[in-house]
């Protein structure tokens, strides 16, 4: 039995790969027979590589000042702060994501058909992913016309996408299932994030399925008793988390860490900031925030007028160029389920509520804290809107808390009085980029004001 393994090659390198993968004038496509495909290995690295990033990095920034985790208070940063999302402030990000789908469609197609079963799962899950984030940020988008080789893809509807997310899991989990013997090369060192273990991968399926059908709460489908028994085959534990993993070579650094030491254009806000201190024993704050320079204590900024002299990132997400960042983990799972939960009026809700802070304050302080002074939730006070203020405080830094608040209207955030939009209210999605919007004549023009599908 051969196993696939890669050393010594860079994430940034990884990225080179990926990126040449995209010709320029249909740039959705990808040919499989480019020489520029490489090997199951090199692609699969690349695709793994590109979703952290694209987790990560300035998606992550801009929606986690759209629910006011974070205050821009320098360069771009101060227009996103200020609900002033230019269209020219994203074509990087969405043609990533979509280099990276091809690349993942690029290898399936050099996986060898049934040859190659695990290869094949963890890149439909992968894929998966990325789409999810494509769709939640821009609502429709181009699916499935995206990398078949047409110059003007056309949209598809989100609700057709979410479709789409539910099969590519399915069949992933399906893949993953192989044994080890009807695979010509296995998966090791390659799968940055899990190295080849295909039930860690088969849990984090399960836990997406989750997350996508919970997208579905304001709709006439969405389905309790699917979502519950996803998780029920999904993230179990701590140990199970999918996690983004860095390096510490140079061009292997973790995002956050690298903007705070380069940029550093994103402070603590005043309102999470203050929401955190309600609770003096919930000490998350601290890993959250560096409290060094304001007397043990953190301070964040006004969203309204940004301040610079105040509290930024601290160990969770930035204590050193290899730290790595959360994508898929148990406490999310949890809150899910006590949503679900929650909706139903079930009376295990808050059990499963407290769970979920526990679960949060153990990850988020290395152990250190096990939230079991602030997990105090009751029956007669666990409810939709408490679940997701409780999500809004553990999910610090992911893209995940915009797309709950959108979805949910919790928490109940006051927007920036300053804020560009009609009545100041917070954007709802992202604006088509300028490049796709110039180049393809399908695209629409929504604006940001208006509600993705499964929000309305």
């Amino acid at each position: 039995m051969k196993y696939a393994e890669i050393k010594g090659i860079s994430l940034i390198s990884i990225l080179f790969i990926l990126l040449i993968g995209c010709k320029k004038d249909d740039k959705y496509f990808v040919s499989p027979n480019d020489p520029t495909s490489a090997t199951l290995p090199t692609l699969l690295a690349a695709l793994e590589v590109s979703t952290i990033n694209s987790y990560e990095g300035d998606l992550a920034r801009t929606a986690g000042m759209l629910v006011q985790h974070g205050v821009g208070v320098e360069g771009q940063a101060t227009q996103v702060n200020g609900y002033t999302l230019s269209e020219n402030s994203f074509d990087n990000q969405w043609s990533q994501i979509y280099q990276a789908i091809n690349s993942g469609d690029q290898l399936l197609a050099i996986s060898g058909g049934d040859e190659n079963p695990r290869y094949r799962g963890i890149t439909k899950i992968v894929m998966a992913m990325n789409w999810g984030l494509l769709t939640d940020l821009w609502g429709d988008i181009p699916y499935t016309e995206a990398v078949a080789g047409i110059k003007f893809p056309k949209y598809d509807s989100q609700e057709s996408v979410l479709a789409g997310i539910q099969t590519l899991l399915s069949e992933g989990i399906t893949d993953l299932a192989s044994a080890a013997d009807q695979n010509a090369f296995l998966p090791g060192a390659d799968d940055i994030i899990f190295g080849g273990d295909v039930e860690l991968w088969s849990k984090t399926a399960w836990t997406l399925k989750a997350r996508y059908l919970n997208r579905l709460s304001n709709k006439s489908d969405y389905n309790p008793t699917d979502i519950l028994d996803a998780l029920s085959k999904g993230i179990a534990s701590q140990d199970d988390d999918c996690m983004g993993k860095h390096g510490d070579g140079d061009n292997d650094h973790n995002q956050w860490y690298d903007f705070l030491n380069e940029r550093a254009y994103v402070t603590a806000s005043a309102p999470f900031v203050d929401s955190l201190l309600l609770r003096p024993a919930d000490t998350r704050i601290f890993y959250y925030f560096d409290s060094s320079g304001f007397g043990n204590t953190v301070v964040g900024s006004p969203v309204a007028v940004p301040e610079v002299d105040v509290s930024y990132w601290g160990s969770y997400l930035a204590a050193g160029a290899n730290t790595p960042t959360p994508l898929v983990t148990y406490f999310e799972a949890l809150f899910i389920k006590a949503e679900v939960l929650a909706r139903q009026g079930s009376a295990n809700a808050a059990d499963v509520l407290n769970d979920a802070i526990k679960a949060s304050c153990k990850k988020v302080t290395a152990g250190a804290y096990d939230g079991s002074s602030i997990a105090t939730y009751t029956t007669a006070n666990t409810t939709v809107s408490r679940v997701m203020y409780e999500k809004w405080l553990a999910m610090f830094g992911q893209v995940e808390v915009y797309t709950d608040y959108r979805r949910t209207g919790y928490p109940n955030l006051t927007p920036n009085p300053l804020g560009a939009t009609s009545g100041h209210i917070i954007p709802k999605r992202f604006p088509t980029p300028l490049t796709e919007r110039t180049t393809n004549t399908n695209a629409p023009t929504p604006a940001i004001t208006d509600p993705v599908w499964w929000a309305q």
